[in-house]
């Protein structure tokens, strides 16, 4: 409830009349101060110590010296805005009211006493001659847009108290270079430091939680920023458009990066997004055009354009944990060449890839066992009219409801690679090393499939543009079985080896049945050979039929 006007006496009035003159020519001469009181409205204005009072009861009080000059209202009666220089809050004074000296354009000094716990909203918007602001230790929270616009605040500083920076509580700052915020912070607003063009440096301590949407939105010379791990949630467009950033490091605890938290900030070259993290938002940190980036596990969810316009990114390994890729994720990355999904990706949005000009190659892992005819691999050419691809599964996973491939744009991918080493590199692993190495050799040697350095195996299959109701379409084909082919000469190698193994062990059986019979004889004459008549008829009824003879000899 709003306190009730003075009542005056007419003598009262008449000075109050004069003291409205004094106050005009004291704004003129500069000599003006302020505090800021609480009174009880009385017959007479009350001299002496004010007493303790209701918030209701708080107004403005202008004096010079010990002479009072105006009082009344909630703030600076717009005549006496351009006038006032200085400020000074009483001790006593717990909270300043909204729009108290809103637009008081020549205020340049403002004292804040111990005491003081909240400013209200807009209680110095477009102060823009204040150049130092210093917090007391007792303030809780600045209220939404508190010093907004003040153009040539230089120096700020926030006492430990302090729990939360309201909405664009600094908005507009252009001449503030550096903040710290205290460890008693716990929430900055949505555009607490927003378009603050000249901010260095940011300094966050642990105790942060939430950095709410444009937090820091534009600050286009801030050039390191380090998130404390007790924050949760990066708003939406929190860092977006902070053109000078190089240099980010998100700690563990981070739970959710927001729409846009990063977009266009263009300096940024690396940087490590947490294992704590589940999801990136759309744009998250698109026209990020210099960036290379990690991914851990424990990401979810990649949103919509999250990556698009990241033109230095070249190649990309998602998380297995990852499980949506949304639409145009990737999109535009025109110089990324490589790309290799992960085995728990469920769903690749429209155009996922679409303009990914260097894109050559798509490696998709061994745990998606689903794209390829587990019969073919258990029967090979017995049972050739399956092929190796399951064209149905592929279809599904490249593109979407609509029938729009993810790689649309693409015009330098020329083949999809899928990891064959569930199929082939336990089996080899298994292989004396010379037997291991010459299956090796053969894969090298045939050209569908691929041998990576950490032992992984890849069945290459080339993606070709057909035309389709006036459209190009690309399809994955295993163009006349070619990779079908080289996959069943990999597997019959294989099993030749472990054949040829197995006849050594047979005749280590029979060696070791002598030496435990009854008979004692010299071991040298225990060792009875499979004759290589034999060996030929066990290589002729498992198929190996004029199989690299010359190694038939044991």
């Amino acid at each position: 409830m709003e306190a009730a006007e003075p009542k005056w006496t007419n003598g009262e009035r008449d000075r109050q009349g004069i003291e409205g003159r004094e106050i005009r020519d004291s704004c003129r001469t500069g000599l003006l101060s302020i505090s800021l009181r609480k009174y009880v409205s009385t017959a007479s204005p009350q001299r002496g110590p004010p007493p303790d009072l209701t918030e209701s009861e708080s107004k403005i009080r202008l004096t010079m010296g010990d002479q009072l000059l105006y009082e009344g209202g909630w703030k600076v009666e717009e005549e006496l805005r351009s006038k006032v220089t200085r400020v000074r809050v009483a001790p006593q004074v717990k909270k300043i009211p909204g729009h108290a000296f809103f637009l008081c354009d020549k205020l340049i000094e403002l004292q804040l006493n111990e005491g003081l716990q909240v400013i209200e909203e807009f209680a110095f918007e477009g102060c823009e001659s204040l150049q130092n602001v210093a917090v007391p230790a007792t303030l809780i929270e600045l209220g939404r847009r508190a010093f907004a616009r003040c153009s040539d605040l230089i120096e700020l500083q926030l006492k430990e108290g302090v729990q939360v920076i309201g909405a664009d509580a600094f908005h507009n700052c252009r001449a503030l270079k550096n903040v710290t915020l205290p460890s008693s912070a716990i929430e900055l607003r949505r555009g607490a430091f927003a378009n603050c063009k000249a901010l260095l440096e940011v300094n966050l301590n642990e105790g942060l939680q939430i950095i709410g949407d444009d937090a820091f939105y534009s600050c286009a010379a801030l050039r390191s920023v380090t998130v404390p791990s007790t924050v949760t949630v990066l708003g939406e467009s929190a860092f977006a458009y902070c053109s000078d950033l190089n240099e980010l490091q998100l700690n563990e605890g981070l739970l959710v990066i927001g729409k846009r938290a990063f977009a266009e900030c263009m300096a940024l070259r690396s940087m490590t997004i947490p294992a704590t993290v589940t999801e990136l938002g759309q744009w998250a940190f698109a026209y990020c055009s210099n960036l290379r980036i990690a991914l851990n596990e424990g990401l979810e969810v990649i949103g919509a354009y999250a990556f698009s316009h990241c033109l230095s990114l070249r190649r990309v390994t998602l998380a297995s944990s990852v499980a949506e890729l949304g639409k145009w994720a990737f999109y535009d990355c025109r110089n990324m060449a490589e790309m290799f999904l992960n085995d728990g990706l469920q769903t690749i949005g429209k155009g996922a890839f679409e303009g990914c000009m260097a894109l050559r190659s798509v490696t998709v892992p061994s745990t998606v066992t689903e794209l390829l005819n587990q019969e073919f691999v258990a029967c090979g050419f017995e049972r050739e009219e399956h092929g190796l691809l399951d064209r149905e599964a592929l279809d599904e996973m490249l593109f979407d409801e609509d029938g729009c491939v993810a790689f649309d744009g693409c015009p330098e991918l020329r083949s999809i690679k899928i990891s064959i080493s569930w199929a082939v590199s336990e089996r080899m692993a298994r292989l004396p090393r010379e037997c291991m190495l010459s299956v090796e050799e053969r894969i090298h040697d045939l050209h569908r499939l691929e041998l990576l350095q950490d032992g992984e195996v890849l069945a290459c299959f080339p993606v070709v543009s057909q035309a389709e109701g006036g459209n190009d379409q690309l399809k994955v084909q295993d163009t006349n079985l070619e990779t079908a082919r080289s996959l069943h000469k990999v597997l019959q190698l294989i099993a030749f080896h472990e054949l040829k193994e197995s006849s050594i062990l047979i005749e280590l059986a029979i060696w070791k049945s002598i030496i435990d019979g009854a008979t004692v004889a010299p071991r040298a004459d225990c060792r009875v050979p499979i004759p290589d008549t034999a060996k030929s008829s066990i290589m002729d009824y498992c198929g190996f039929a004029g199989f690299l003879e010359p190694a038939i000899e044991g």
